[in-house]
Order: C-alpha cells, then structure tokens, then sequence
C-alpha cells in the first residue's frame, strides 16, 4: 500500500502489500471476442468477478451462486468503498469505522461531514460492545484481516455486530482486506454470507491476488438498492475499461486463478514462517500479532525499545521497509495512541532476503537497547 508519507521508490524488505504475478494476455483476438459476447453494461463483467470472488478463502458465501446480479465491477477497492459511501449517504446520520483502520476508508469518512465515531479494536477485531447505539450509522470494516493491526474478527463478533445493525437501522461496509491469504484454520464466513443480504456491503479487489496495476475491484449490493447502485455506477464512470475484464475473465474461468491462489498461498505461507521464526530467535520472546493470514504482520516492541516510528525512520537508512501501524496506508483517530507496533510486510521476499533483513535490524537495535 501507497500513503502520503510513502513516496514512490523501489520497494525496500518487508514493505507490505506486495505480490508477484503479472497477468500476461497472449491473445487480444480471444478477449475482445470475450467482450462483444458480454455485451456493454456499466456495472461491468459480473459473472467472472462472482468465480473469482468464491474462489478460495476470501468470500465464503458473501457471493451466492445466483449473486451476479449483486455485483458491480469498479477500478479496485478505493473505487468500490466510494460507490458504496455516496450510494449510502443519504440513508447515514453518523459514521462508525474502526481504530486504527485503512487511511483510504478514513479519507472518505473523513469528507463527509459527518459525526465519525472511531472503534477501538483488539485481538478478536471490533469491539463491537463499544459501537453507538443511535440510528442510522454506516460501519467501515475489515474482519478477515483487520488492517493495520491484523486481527481477525471471531464468529461471536460477528453474529454481534449483524445484530447491531439490524437493531440500530445501520449498514456494514466489509472491506475483504487480504482475505485471500488465510493460512491457519478453515475458512471464514463473510459478514456478507452471514447476513444473508440485508445490511452488509461486500467491497473487494484483486490487487493483492493478481497484481495492484490490474485495477479491478468489486462491490456485492443487496438486492434492494441494486437498481439505485447500478444508475450510481453509471454516473460515476459509466463503465470499466474491458480488456482488462476480458483477461481476468479468462484467467478466471480457465481455472488459473484458483490454483493460482493455492500456488501463492504456499508461497506466502513460507515466508510467514520464516520471518516470524526468525524475530523470535533474534528478538527473544518477540510478540507477533495477528499473523495467520494476509501479506504482513505486526510485532509488538518490548518495553526499552525505540518508538516504532524511530525504528522505522532508522531501518529506512539502512534499506529497510518497516512501519509503524501509524504510517503509510494506515490512520490512526487517537494521537496519543502508543507507538510500539512495528508492521512487516513479506510477499515480496525470499526466504534468504527475510533473514538478511531481520539480522539486519538486530544490528542496527543492538546499539540502542
């Protein structure tokens, strides 16, 4: 992920959010053929975007198998959290997201003039016990993998905070961050398949499954606001560039993406393990949070240590990509939060590189703890 205090350069050790794959499109014939079959619609390819969005962890259920008609195709997951918010508007007397959270859910909430009620999170995601009880709230979320903090919320949370909506006459944004990575445990459930529909927004992307320049994202909408969310979309861009379509179509229904997926989730699951062995033989009894999916992790510094924003500034220097949960693409409502998560991202890493980088950072600590 990009953020105002990221500027653009070559990617450094463990900077988050990076994966491999480019998508590479060896017959335009066979997909602009694709494309005259579909047929010009502004919401874009959804039977494809349905394939995909079943494959794997992500969405279990959230896309049913008759949800084609629920999805409407946007340039990624920025561009899907927008269509849903001014789809919303009109039905939001205060904003609810939780803390920290994604900087570009932040944004969005953040222009709109609304009374924003910040949630703080723990190591079961959204404390849902916290959450206003008036009327009429839009909720931004993500529960398979909380970011910043990589959390992921338990089934009790969300059974509780579908109650919630319904009790309040809220709407729930669930933003499916990262959830195509889940390496311990079985699938999850989506809010959206447990709610059957009714009151949860469904916004994802393949940005992290396929590669951030093919940029296409989704949004599932309940039935009843379909006809509103479509005439939206319309107005907003009238429709996504379709070759791209075409392609992810293909790669879709021939069946590379789901053992893609597979092939990746491997990959990743290595590197997870390499680099959370390798803080805790270098860092002992180093605490790591959250890593049971998604493309990063967080480590919780010791008492004595510098704040993760000095570390981060130092590892720079020294060709390091750390973070502090308050940079780059994250967003923090409360200043005076504790500065001792340190994020580390390790799709783009081999295994070697991870002990490198990691043996690096203790060299560089060793002089000042």
């Amino acid at each position: 992920m990009q953020g105002p205090d990221r500027p653009s350069e070559p990617a450094k050790p463990f900077d988050p959010g990076f994966a491999h794959l480019a998508l590479v499109v060896d017959d335009i014939d066979e997909l602009l053929a694709r494309i005259a079959a579909y047929g010009w619609k502004a919401q874009g390819i959804p039977q494809p975007i349905a394939s995909g969005a079943r494959a794997g962890t992500r969405v279990i259920y959230a896309v049913g198998p008759d949800g084609e008609d629920q999805i409407i195709v946007t340039t990624g997951g920025q561009d899907a959290l927008n269509l849903v918010f001014n789809l919303l508007k009109s039905h939001t007397r205060q904003l609810c997201i939780e803390n920290p959270c994604y900087l570009g859910a932040s944004l969005i909430f953040r222009s709109a003039g609304l009374t924003i009620h910040p949630v703080p999170v723990d190591g079961e995601g959204l404390r849902t016990d916290l959450l206003p009880r008036e009327r009429g709230s839009l909720l931004y979320v993500t529960p398979s993998h909380q970011f910043p903090t990589g959390a992921i919320m338990t089934l009790t949370r969300r059974l509780d905070l579908l109650r919630w909506a319904e009790e309040t006459d809220s709407f729930i944004i669930e933003d499916d961050y990262d959830s195509d990575f889940r390496y311990d445990g079985p699938p999850l459930t989506a809010l959206a398949g447990l709610d059957g529909g009714r009151r949860v927004f469904y916004a994802g992307t393949f940005s992290k499954s396929v590669g951030a320049g093919l940029r296409i994202g989704f949004a599932t909408v309940p039935r009843m606001f379909w006809d509103e969310a479509r005439m939206l979309k319309a107005r907003m861009s009238n429709g996504q560039a379709w070759l791209e379509q075409a392609a992810l179509a293909a790669f879709i229904d021939e069946g590379h993406f789901d053992r893609h997926l597979r092939r990746l989730r491997q990959v990743y699951k290595a590197r997870r393990d390499c680099l959370v062995e390798a803080l805790k033989r270098t860092f002992d009894g180093a605490v790591i949070i959250s890593g049971e999916s998604g493309l990063h992790l967080v480590w919780q510094l010791p008492v004595g240590f510098p704040s993760a924003r000095q570390i981060q500034v130092m590892a720079r220097e020294r060709g390091i990509g750390v973070y502090a949960l308050s940079s780059g693409a994250a967003y923090d409502f409360d200043p005076g939060a504790e500065d001792n998560m340190l994020v580390f991202g390790y799709s783009s890493l081999t295994e070697t590189q991870i002990g490198d980088a990691v043996e690096r950072l203790r060299l560089m600590l060793d002089g000042l703890v």
